[in-house]
């Protein structure tokens, strides 16, 4: 009779995931040893199977591929002095997004996510070559078929990239693995915005991005797709504590929609994710394009865009340290704590944008003309109030998948969790980028875009009451294909 092992009952040969039995015991909970890492010069380099390799990996690759899609599109308007193109490729772009982040689920679990991301830095490249051929012919339409395959690429990206974040690591290591992750790619932004600075340094008009910048976004958002063959399947990660990742089974697309109804009766709270995750990338047009692009020059422009992603790399970090930290209390009191600082910071912050939102109007030359980093008088200020909305989007995004990640341990869920995420963020953006098109007021655009955030963020206050406990939760199967959550018996007690 087959003896179901235990973590103290770890022996020494690991199971032999090339055995499909093994495999499928290894699914269910059969422990194993954890890959031993390799010493060189004194020091541990962790395993490659282990989950932090594969966590910095999958962190590589959103550097790369989307990473720089935010230095391009910090730049406001795609780098062009007229955002009219890219505000119709981004509408095009967000659409798509959004429809196809209801079938992303299937399409990841059938095809992996070793393919699934080196596609998805494909997609992304072919917007970076669209831009390059609009500077030199002005084809419109390929900039719109860029920002397609740029939609559909990234439905695919942000759902694998997803589930796998918030399923490799222990429940203890969720947020320092979702910092890592926010933080590493945040970090390949600055360095990525340090090509358009450099490139248009000489650029003191409003200006076009020229050329060279680019070309290196595509090369680095194509290397993405060469990273991306490097991960390894996650049935053969080994977790610290001896676990093997679950692997969702192969789903068709109505089985997907099936998982997504199930997952919401047996969470009906989720729900109240759902603002949140709409005002999730409500910000691009109105920081990017409506501040950013209204009030710099190029240069100064691509270097604002620099410290931006700084300050979202910053507070990725931070808001990840605060996640985990023991010192602060169990999961529960953490997530309200890092709710209050969220909260704070957000409307602080949004008290500094309401001076340049009261005199920024479209189609008039801001007060004293585009402002150059050479005007220390005026440049000073509106940098730094451009950096603290990098703050807010750092942490935003960082605690958006921590509360995600505190609701389930299985990465099937988790991946229909994503799929909210980025559905109802995508959804939003394409909302917003097609407000921007039509010319509403840039006080419009501010209003609507700190009520939604801090509206947002009641319905989250909510959520966590409701259902952010100090437990891990535990994963059962009601019916064939299907994954279920239920509440470990000391998450009912906690009640």
């Amino acid at each position: 009779m087959d003896v179901e092992k235990t973590p103290s009952d770890i022996k020494d040969q690991p199971i032999d995931m090339d055995d499909p039995h093994a495999a499928v015991a290894a699914q269910e909970g059969v422990y194993s040893d954890p890959p031993k890492g390799y010493r060189i010069l004194g020091m541990t380099i962790p395993a490659y199977r282990s989950p932090i390799v594969q966590c910095l990996i999958i962190s590589c690759v959103h550097l790369l591929v989307v990473g720089m899609f935010n230095v391009l599109s910090a730049l406001g308007g795609g780098g062009q002095v007229d955002p009219t193109t890219s505000n119709n490729a981004n509408t095009i772009l967000y659409s798509l997004f959004c429809v196809f982040s209801l079938t992303a689920g299937s399409v990841v679990n059938f095809l992996g996510p070793k393919i699934t991301l080196a596609a998805g830095g494909i997609g992304y490249s072919l917007l970076s070559a669209s831009y390059w051929s609009y500077n030199d012919n002005g084809n419109q339409g390929f900039v719109y078929f860029g920002g397609a395959m740029c939609g559909i690429a990234a439905a695919f990206l942000w759902t694998a990239e997803g589930s796998l974040i918030m399923s490799l690591p222990m429940e203890k290591d969720k947020g320092k693995y979702i910092s890592l992750f926010y933080g590493l790619s945040f970090f390949g932004t600055v360095i990525g915005a340090i090509i358009p600075t450099v490139e248009n340094w000489g650029v003191t008009t409003a200006g076009s991005a020229n050329n060279a910048t680019y070309i290196a976004l595509f090369i680095l958002m194509v290397l993405g797709s060469v990273v991306a063959c490097c991960i390894s399947n996650p049935s053969r990660v080994i977790r610290n504590d001896g676990t093997r990742v679950f692997i969702p089974r192969n789903t068709t697309f109505v089985q997907e929609l099936k998982n997504v109804v199930l997952a919401i009766k047996r969470e009906p709270w989720i729900i109240l994710f759902f603002p949140y995750s709409f005002a999730g990338l409500w910000y691009i047009p109105y920081q990017s394009n409506d501040f950013n692009g209204y009030f710099f020059n190029l240069r100064t422009r691509a270097f604002g865009s620099l410290w931006f992603d700084f300050g979202q790399f910053v507070m990725a970090v931070i808001m990840g340290m605060l996640l985990d930290l023991k010192a602060i209390g169990g999961r529960r009191r953490r997530a309200f704590v890092c709710w209050g600082v969220l909260f704070v910071l957000l409307n602080a912050v949004f008290i500094g944008g309401v001076f340049p939102a009261r005199i920024s109007h479209r189609g008039v030359t801001p007060p004293g003309g585009l402002i150059d980093l050479t005007d220390t008088s005026r440049a000073g200020g509106y940098i730094t109030l451009f950096v603290f909305y990098g703050c807010v989007d750092g942490a935003w995004q960082t605690f958006a998948w921590w509360i995600a990640g505190t609701l389930s341990n299985d990465p099937l869920v988790l991946s229909i969790y994503s799929s909210f995420y980025k559905v109802f963020g995508a959804m939003g953006a394409a909302i917003v980028f097609s407000l921007d098109v039509h010319g509403v007021s840039y006080q419009g655009m501010f209003g609507s875009y700190w009520g939604l955030l801090a509206g947002s963020m009641l319905f989250v206050l909510v959520l966590i009451y409701k259902r952010v406990q100090d437990t891990s939760m535990v994963v059962t199967e009601a019916v064939p294909h299907e994954k279920v959550v239920e509440e470990a018996p000391d998450a009912v007690e906690a009640k």
